[in-house]
């Protein structure tokens, strides 16, 4: 195998085949670890309801339509297009697919490399991310859960204080956001005490 196909090889190897949260109604077959990055960060943002894959109009033209993944946020469904660099389209050719997608009741969401990587959410998304499976016991689960309904959003501290998990409080409320129990800020400075926590 030549080194470029090789190359080309690994990397298709190497990409996660489906991305699942507890926000998605299905699993989302994945182009790249940048579209992961993108739906990772959806999956964590409170204006993101439900991540679902349908048929959807093409914004690059050809095929005129494909399958996309489509988020639906509290302020409108959006059809996401995540690419390196965003292309660069004429006044025409952005009306005419904003005109498109709007006959069946979406809008463009495009998002490039600089944007899904932008910090600190970039690093708080993947620390996150990281304790997906960190294994929080039922009575530390209630625990958390009663202190959010009881005294609303709250730092990790004041959750931790407040709570008295048995487990570690943060790698608790990181796998706790990744089943979508709770919200965690990834947008306000990097994840510790200080990160606030909300319940849903």
């Amino acid at each position: 195998m030549h080194g470029q196909a090789l190359h080309k090889q690994f990397l298709h190897n190497a990409t996660p085949p489906l991305f699942l949260s507890a926000k998605c109604r299905v699993a989302i077959p994945l182009e790249s670890f940048l579209q992961r990055d993108a739906l990772r960060e959806a999956s964590l943002d409170p204006a993101v309801c439900t991540i679902h894959y349908r048929e959807a109009p093409n914004p690059y033209g050809a095929p005129p339509t494909l399958m996309g993944v489509v988020l639906e946020r509290t302020d409108g469904d959006f059809l996401l297009d995540v690419c390196r660099i965003r292309p660069h389209r004429s006044l025409a050719a952005s009306t005419r697919l904003a005109e498109q997608l709007a006959t069946i009741g979406l809008r463009l969401l495009e998002r490039d490399a600089a944007d899904i990587r932008r910090e600190p959410i970039y690093s708080n998304v993947h620390e996150v991310w990281s304790h997906e499976h960190y294994p929080v016991p039922i009575v530390d689960r209630l625990r958390i859960g009663a202190a959010l309904c009881e005294s609303g959003p709250q730092t990790v501290r004041e959750l931790h204080l407040r709570a008295r998990p048995d487990c570690h409080p943060l790698s608790a409320v990181c796998a706790l956001s990744c089943e979508g129990l709770l919200s965690v800020d990834v947008r306000e400075g990097p994840l510790g005490e200080q990160t606030m926590v909300r319940p849903i």
